[in-house]
């Protein structure tokens, strides 16, 4: 993204100077700004994901203390964090490792983990009333950890996207600073005199 906006900048330098036959110089340090380091989505989550596939080997929901009808939901929500971690995440995860700078293709990794952090919250919340005590510990400690992960991909989805507002502010600011070119000096006819009697 810093590179493309400072082409722009270049190109459009160029463009005055050809148009106006005048030296006009697109400084690149006019849009630089530090990028920040940004890790992969598979990076920063995985921990908490390899500890959510750990603490759900661990589940055993037909052992838990409830009802039927709860226990067939917890099943049933366990199921469904099965299927997104083998299925669908890590498709989104490739997506986003493959530009982890790139607002538009981390965010739907982050509103898919997103999504499957309050379907284990609930999980969780159930195994502390009914479920064994390795069980609830696993799955509180497994919460936890796609918790830190979860925050620390939405910290650096943010510091993206305020990266690249400042690469748009700045690159505004330098294609203003570029003087518009010149009009080109209007040209006299002049008209041709035809000789008396001609």
């Amino acid at each position: 993204m810093m590179r493309v906006a400072m082409q722009l900048v270049a190109v459009c330098g160029l463009c005055v100077t050809g148009a106006s036959g005048a030296q006009v110089s697109a400084s690149p340090t006019a849009v630089t700004t530090a990028e920040p380091v940004m890790k992969s989505a598979s990076e920063v989550l995985r921990s908490g994901l390899d500890g959510v596939r750990a603490a759900l080997r661990e589940v055993r929901v037909e052992k838990w203390k409830t009802s039927g009808a709860v226990r067939e939901e917890m099943d049933a929500n366990v199921s469904s964090i099965e299927r997104d971690l083998d299925g669908t995440l890590p498709e989104l995860l490739g997506v986003a490792d493959s530009a982890p700078d790139s607002v538009g293709k981390v965010l739907p990794a982050y509103r898919n983990v997103e999504a499957l952090y309050d379907v284990l919250l609930r999980v969780a919340s159930v195994a502390r009333l009914a479920a064994p005590q390795a069980q609830s510990a696993a799955l509180d400690a497994a919460t936890a950890d796609l918790e830190s992960g979860r925050r620390a991909l939405g910290d650096q989805l943010q510091r993206s996207a305020v990266a690249v507002e400042k690469q748009v502010v700045d690159l505004r600011a330098a294609l203003k600073a570029v003087p518009a070119p010149a009009p080109a000096p209007a040209r006299t006819v002049t008209k041709k005199k035809t000789k008396p009697g001609a």
